[in-house]
């Protein structure tokens, strides 16, 4: 049976673990403000830029527009897939649950025969591509905290480069869109090729099929921009602009659902460890009054002994 002492030890333990999950889960609410600020201003870019490539297209007036990057492949043979996952642990189900959608997404497109090339950022997603035994291109485990420093431009180039050059048909980003605090979704997103009619989900970048050009073409008529040299010139430019605003919208949205996970999971840590202290309290109190009741009990059968 546990003793008193032990109990005590227990307590003490846990109020001091108690103290620690408290501690990180108001570093993580900080963290989760500034993460937070970069994701909306970054919206702000993205809806920008989204609106200067729907005036590029409605500056096409119908002229045919092909670039490699819009190039759709008849056949799927081999697919490019970057995930981006977690530094570290203590976030509650954040990596698992992003590991089981990549995990799924890869036994989907093995039973299909269609090959694919894995790109990781984040310390967790490699350790678990490495763990399940599959190859990859790339990782990046070394990332600093800010995820406006990783090296997004240069996984972009390389994701942009094996499409181009045909190594792969599609690129697909796997990640855990933020919403709120309390709404992360893992989801698997197309990057490549960016085809027409399919609304870009991070950038919300859209490529208009002929019929919405003629819609934008009349909804923009009031201020149209014109383009120099010419339309197709500058959206050939702001393409690849686009594959990187999605690559870092889906890095700053990771980094932004690993913080929130971790606020979320320090927070029932503590709450959880404020419970168990307070049944530990009980029980050794209970053990305190049995003590005590035993202790008189003898003192009490020694004094009738004497008498």
């Amino acid at each position: 049976m546990v003793g008193l002492k032990e109990i005590k030890r227990r307590v003490r333990s846990v109020q001091n673990t108690s103290k620690i999950t408290y501690a990180m889960k108001l570093v993580s609410a900080a963290k989760l403000k500034k993460v937070q600020d970069a994701v909306s201003n970054f919206r702000d870019y993205a809806r920008e830029l989204s609106s200067l490539v729907s005036s590029a297209q409605a500056g096409l007036k119908g002229s045919d527009f092909s670039d490699s990057l819009i190039e759709v492949r008849e056949k799927v043979s081999k697919v490019a897939v970057l995930v981006i996952g977690g530094q570290r642990g203590l976030c509650g189900g954040y990596n698992s649950q992003l590991h089981r959608k990549l995990e799924g997404f890869l036994k989907e497109l093995t039973s299909k025969d269609i090959g694919f090339d894995l790109y990781a950022f984040g310390k967790k997603p490699a350790d678990f591509i490495r763990r399940i035994k599959r190859p990859s291109v790339a990782t990046f485990e070394l990332l600093p905290e800010n995820a406006a420093l990783w090296p997004i431009e240069e996984i972009a180039e390389k994701l942009k480069l094996s499409f181009i050059e045909k190594n792969v048909d599609e690129v697909y980003l796997i990640y855990t869109k933020f919403k709120s605090a309390i709404s992360l979704t893992p989801i698997i997103q197309k990057l490549l090729p960016l085809v027409p009619d399919t609304t870009n989900a991070a950038s919300s970048t859209k490529l208009n099929s002929a019929a919405e050009l003629n819609s934008a073409t009349e909804l923009n008529s009031a201020t149209e921009l014109k383009f120099e040299p010419s339309a197709e010139i500058v959206l050939k430019a702001l393409l690849p602009r686009v594959v990187d605003t999605t690559v870092r919208d889906a890095c700053l949205n990771a980094k932004a659902s690993e913080t929130a996970s971790r606020m979320t999971a320090m927070d029932a840590a503590t709450r959880n460890a404020k419970q168990l202290t307070k049944k530990l309290q009980i029980k050794a109190n209970k053990l305190r009054q049995q003590g005590i009741t035993s202790q008189l009990l003898d003192i009490i059968g020694g004094a009738e002994a004497v008498n």
